[in-house]
């Protein structure tokens, strides 16, 4: 009887002694953590030609989907930074402000894709501005044309890929910076002259413009110290 209760007890300490092992090494998988390493950050830029106060923009918002890297000289290798969609407003001061923060693999990346888009019904809307009782929208603009004061509101999606001036490094330790350059006074321009967005003849200009990024409205650098400027 002594030596069965004997086995008992030991088999009763082992069992604990599992039990607090399985638990201490649950609690150390647990509190292991890996931090961010890239950061998307937006910068706006102001009018650069002689608008002489023809067009006077007070803000843009931009609702944007689906951002992915795009891995080195492998067109069909990519991988996910954020879903979204995410609201981008560009306030036009030339300040670079962080969007995102995410974490991606170690490796060298040459190229951002993502899309400008349009709010579905299903989807919660981000801005007010985004949706009234004539639909959805992927773009507003506020500002003035010649003194008048309008709003452009856009219904067009678009997919852009920007490729960045010098590869995006992702190294095992230490965050990088990417900033998305957004020129919208660019979208407003054609043949040099700017589109009054108040007249709806001008409507497939102005989204042409933001669709098919011919102007590079839209760029993308490395910019780690977030001067606006690529590394």
């Amino acid at each position: 009887m002594k030596t069965n209760k004997s086995k008992l007890f030991t088999l009763y300490l082992f069992t604990m002694f599992l039990a607090v092992v399985i638990n201490g090494c649950s609690d150390d998988n647990a509190v292991i953590t890996k931090s961010d390493n890239l950061e998307l950050s937006a910068l706006s830029a102001s009018d650069s030609t002689d608008n002489t106060g023809i067009l006077q923009l007070e803000y843009a918002k931009i609702l944007i989907k689906d951002i992915k890297l795009n891995v080195s000289n492998n067109n069909q290798d990519s991988t996910n930074f954020k879903v979204g969609p995410y609201l981008l407003t560009l306030n036009l001061i030339s300040n670079v402000n962080t969007i995102s923060t995410g974490l991606i693999p170690v490796g060298t990346y040459d190229k951002v894709k993502f899309s400008v888009h349009k709010l579905e019904d299903n989807e919660t809307v981000p801005d007010p501005e985004f949706a009234d009782v004539n639909g959805r929208y992927s773009i507003v603009v506020k500002g003035r044309y010649n003194g008048i004061a309008f709003t452009y509101k856009s219904t067009k999606s678009a997919h852009q890929k920007l490729t960045f001036p010098n590869m995006l490094v992702v190294s095992p330790s230490g965050k990088s910076n990417i900033t998305l350059l957004v020129k919208p006074y660019i979208w407003f321009i054609k043949n040099n002259i700017y589109l009054d967005p108040a007249d709806e003849d001008n409507r497939n200009d102005i989204d042409n413009n933001i669709k098919d990024n011919i102007n590079n409205n839209f760029k993308i650098f490395l910019d780690n110290d977030k001067n606006g400027l690529p590394d």
